[in-house]
């Protein structure tokens, strides 16, 4: 009795043992063991917000320009947002402004989170401090693996590879079969092309001028929906009666003229005659016009608006210069006795 008693207290003691060692066991994971490569434990860490992060892989590589700086320490899910801590190299400086994403180098290999300076003409910005945070504005989540295969097998099955093939078949049934037309074909496409990239200045003053005039027409587009209204198309109607109305009733008028108009070739003959001394008439008259402008301008219109005579020099029969005696220039003229 003392003996079973002893071998159900060793059972015991060695099942509670074994259950401890079996839990120990189950909390140790793949992603709890030493990683290979760098695990930048001197560095400092940034945060990373994206949309989603289904595919991330643990301690997943941060590369800078396709440098590896870096490695993911933690995932966290916020509201609407996930957060990915990534360690930092202390070497390694991530400017404020740029931009992170998920990418991957092959269709089957390991996803990275991808850092690249800001593009587009932006100004430097100052690296990020530790504990900095990269906003959710500035990364791209790729699309998930699902909506990716849901796309292609829609692709596949709705029969754009057919039409793609009929397309090509089509092509080629038009093509023309000697190769020295198709050569000449392409050398024609390649002059059209050439001229019109030459000439992008006319295309875009056509793309202003269609501009133009869609910003007319949506300016106006209330007056074009009363066109549409039924007091519109009342307008129309009358219109269009009106217009045929007059139209057919002048047809048979001007079919008269045409076949009896025969008496008015005299007529036009005198007219034309007229037209063309009218024309010589205005040859001549621009002719002479900037003589009689300058008579008018230069002697006219000066002697109208200062009506006196200035006498500059008076000379003697025997040549003496008289207008220095006023006196005797005075009675010469008969204003001084």
């Amino acid at each position: 009795m003392i003996r079973r008693m002893c071998l159900l207290a060793l059972a015991l003691v060695m099942g509670a043992v074994g259950s401890t060692a079996l839990s120990g066991c189950a909390s140790i994971n793949v992603n709890s063991l030493p990683q290979p490569g760098n695990a930048y434990s001197g560095g400092y860490d940034i945060v990373i917000e994206f949309g989603s992060v289904l595919n991330l892989p643990d301690h997943a590589k941060v590369t800078l320009d396709g440098t590896n700086v870096g490695v993911v320490t933690n995932v966290a899910l916020r509201d609407r947002r996930v957060d990915v801590t990534a360690r930092i190299d202390p070497s390694a400086m991530v400017p404020a402004n740029a931009h992170a994403a998920l990418q991957q180098a092959t269709v089957l290999g390991d996803v990275t989170v991808a850092l690249e300076p800001a593009q587009g003409g932006q100004q430097a910005a100052p690296p990020l401090k530790p504990g900095g945070t990269i906003p959710l504005t500035q990364t791209t989540t790729p699309p998930q693996l699902e909506d990716t295969i849901a796309s292609m097998a829609n692709f596949v099955s709705s029969g754009s590879i057919q039409r793609v093939q009929n397309t090509i078949l089509g092509l080629n049934r038009v093509m023309p079969s000697d190769p020295g037309a198709v050569h000449a074909m392409a050398s024609r496409v390649a002059v059209d092309l050439s001229d019109l990239s030459d000439n992008m200045d006319n295309v875009d003053k056509l793309l202003d001028g269609a501009a133009g005039t869609a910003e007319v027409l949506h300016r106006r587009a209330g007056q074009f929906r009363h066109w549409f209204t039924p007091q519109g198309m009342l307008g129309f109607d009358r219109v269009t009666e009106d217009v045929t109305v007059a139209i057919a009733t002048g047809i048979p008028r001007v079919g008269s003229f045409y076949s009896e108009g025969f008496y008015l070739v005299p007529f036009l003959n005198s007219l034309a005659d007229a037209i063309g001394t009218l024309q010589h008439s205005k040859w001549a008259f621009e002719k002479e016009y900037p003589a009689y402008q300058g008579l008018l301008t230069d002697v006219f219109l000066p002697a109208d608006k200062y009506p006196a005579i200035n006498i500059t020099s008076i000379v003697g029969p025997d040549g003496r210069e008289l207008s220095g005696n006023v006196q005797d220039v005075l009675r010469i003229l008969g204003v001084s006795p």
